[in-house]
C-alpha cells in the first residue's frame, strides 16, 4: 500500500494549485486524476477554450480555424499542467478514478493509497435535464461544443447564465443562428437595471431570447431538432446545447465510506475548508461557494496554509469578482449589500476617450459605505474587467474612492471614468452643509490669523 502525507483528488485548477504548492513546501503529496490530461474543466472545456472561441469569433475565422486555434491554445497551456511537470515537482501522480474505502484510504484502479490528509477537488459537470426526448435527440454541453467538426447553422441553448451568454454570442458572431431559452423573466436578473439594459440590448441584437419559458419536449425531425416551449412556441435548430447549471463531481468518490457529510449536493465544509472529518478538505466546485477558477485558487491557497502552517485565512472572498466575457463584458464585485449607504453611477458619455471610439454605453456602479470605502460594484462595457480591477484593488487595500481623485491619469484614457466618479463623490461631500460650515470656519480663522 502506498502512503502519502497529503492526497489531492482531482487535477483541475484547485487540485493542481494545492499539489504544486504543497510540493514546493517539501510536503509528500500525491495527485489523483481520472485521466492523464490534467487541467480539469477550465483548461479542456471551460475558461481556456471558451475565451479562445470568443477571440476567434471577433477575428473572422472559419470554424476549422476556430477549432484549430482552440486546440493550439489548450496544447500550449497543457505543457504547464502535464504529468511530467508535476512529477518533476515531486508530486506522485496516479491516473484513475478514486473512491474512499475508509476515512484514511482510497482505491485507484485496484491500488490502495493511504493518506494522513485528503483534499477533494473533483470539480463539476453540466446538469442533466429531465426533458422529454432530450436524451434521445442528443445534445451538446460546453464539454462537447468545442469538438464539433462542423459549425451548426442554428443552435438552441437551454439556459441563460454566463456560459450560455458567452458561448451563444460567440457562435452568433461566427454566423450561427442562436436561440436562448430562459426560464426567468429577463437575463442578468441579479444586476441593476442600468447595467442589465445595456447588456441585454447587445445580446438581443445578436441572439433570439425566449424569456419566462422552459423546454417541455424535444423531437428529431430529419437532421434537425424541434424544441417545444412551455408557452407553446416551437424552435427548429440543428443542435441543442444545455447550459442550465452544474453539479458537483462526487458520485463516484464513495464519500459515505469516509463519513463525509453533504449539504444539498455539495460537500459540507468549515471556514478552513475542512469537511466533517478534520483531515479531509474540499475546495472548488464540490463546495457551495463561488464556482469560478479563481475561487478554487483562493481556496487552494487557504488549504495549503492550513495544512502546512495551521494558519487560518480569513475572508478570502473580500475582493472577489466575476465576469461574463461577452461583448460588452459584464462585471460584478461582490460585497455585503447591507453595508452600502450610497451607490455612485457614471457612464462613458462625458469621457473623451470613449467619445473617440463612439462608445456611449459604458456604465459603472460602485456601492460605498459612509466613509467612501468600496463595498461592491457592477459594470458593463468593452474590456471593462481590466479597468474594474482597480476598483477591486482599492477595496482590497481599504482606501476610499476619493483617493482616485488625486491620481495622475494620462489624457485621454478610459481610466478617467473612475476619476470622474471620485470627483463626483468629492463634490457631493464638499456640498454637505456640515462640510461647508467647517470650510467657512477654517477660512475665517485663517483670515483672522493674518
Amino acid at each position: 500500500m502506498k502512503e502519502h502525507k497529503v492526497v489531492v483528488i482531482g487535477a483541475g485548477s484547485g487540485g493542481l494549485y494545492t499539489a504544486a504548492g504543497l510540493a514546493r513546501l517539501h510536503v509528500d503529496v500525491a495527485l489523483v486524476n481520472s485521466t492523464e490530461k490534467l487541467g480539469g474543466d477550465c483548461l479542456h472545456s471551460g475558461c481556456v477554450p471558451s475565451k479562445s472561441l470568443i477571440y476567434a469569433s471577433t477575428q473572422g475565422m472559419s470554424w476549422e480555424q476556430t477549432t484549430q486555434h482552440i486546440r493550439q491554445v489548450i496544447a500550449e497551456i497543457q505543457v504547464h499542467d502535464s504529468v511530467e511537470r508535476f512529477e518533476g515537482l515531486g508530486v506522485s501522480v496516479y491516473i484513475g478514478h478514486a473512491k474512499f474505502v475508509s476515512p484514511n484510504e482510497i482505491e485507484v484502479n485496484g491500488q490502495r493509497i493511504r493518506g494522513k490528509k485528503f483534499v477533494i477537488a473533483t470539480g463539476s459537470s453540466p446538469r442533466e435535464l429531465p426533458i422529454e426526448g432530450l436524451q434521445q435527440s442528443g445534445y451538446l454541453t460546453n464539454e462537447l461544443l468545442f469538438h464539433l467538426i462542423q459549425q451548426p447553422k442554428s443552435l438552441g441553448i437551454i439556459g441563460a447564465g454566463p456560459i450560455a451568454l458567452e458561448l451563444g454570442q460567440a457562435m452568433a458572431k461566427l454566423g450561427t443562428d442562436v436561440h436562448i431559452v430562459n426560464r426567468d423573466k429577463e437575463i442578468l436578473g441579479k444586476f441593476d437595471s442600468s447595467i442589465r439594459k445595456v447588456a441585454t440590448r447587445h445580446f438581443e441584437s445578436e441572439m433570439t431570447f425566449y424569456n419566462k419559458a422552459e423546454v417541455t419536449c424535444v423531437e428529431v425531425e430529419g437532421s434537425q431538432k424541434r424544441l417545444t416551449l412551455s408557452d407553446g412556441k416551437q424552435i427548429l435548430v440543428d443542435d441543442i446545447m444545455v447550459a442550465a447549471g452544474r453539479i458537483a463531481n462526487i458520485g463516484s468518490l464513495r464519500l459515505e465510506n469516509a463519513g463525509v457529510k453533504m449539504n444539498d449536493g455539495f460537500i459540507q465544509v468549515k471556514d478552513t475548508y475542512q469537511t466533517s472529518l478534520s483531515h479531509i478538505y474540499a475546495i472548488g466546485d464540490v463546495i457551495d461557494t463561488y464556482a469560478h477558477t479563481h475561487a478554487a485558487g483562493l481556496e487552494a491557497r487557504a488549504v495549503i496554509e492550513h495544512i502546512a502552517f495551521t494558519k487560518k485565512k480569513k475572508n478570502i472572498y473580500f475582493d472577489f469578482a466575476a465576469i461574463i466575457y461577452s461583448t460588452p463584458e459584464v462585471y460584478q464585485l461582490f460585497g455585503n449589500d447591507t453595508e452600502v449607504v450610497e451607490t455612485l453611477e457614471v457612464n462613458s458619455k462625458d469621457i473623451d476617450r470613449y467619445k473617440t471610439q463612439l462608445i456611449d454605453d459604458v456604465v459603472i456602479r460602485i456601492g460605498i459605505d459612509k466613509k467612501g470605502y468600496v463595498i461592491n460594484a457592477q459594470a458593463v462595457g468593452p474590456n471593462i474587467s481590466d479597468l474594474m480591477q482597480l476598483v477591486a484593488y482599492t477595496k482590497r487595500i481599504k482606501k476610499p474612492i476619493s483617493s482616485w481623485s488625486s491620481m495622475t491619469v494620462p489624457y485621454p484614457t478610459h481610466a478617467q471614468i473612475l476619476q470622474q466618479i471620485a470627483n463626483t463623490y468629492m463634490s457631493r461631500t464638499l456640498e454637505k452643509p456640515i462640510v461647508q460650515s467647517l470650510i467657512k470656519t477654517y477660512i475665517s480663522v485663517r483670515e483672522l490669523s493674518k
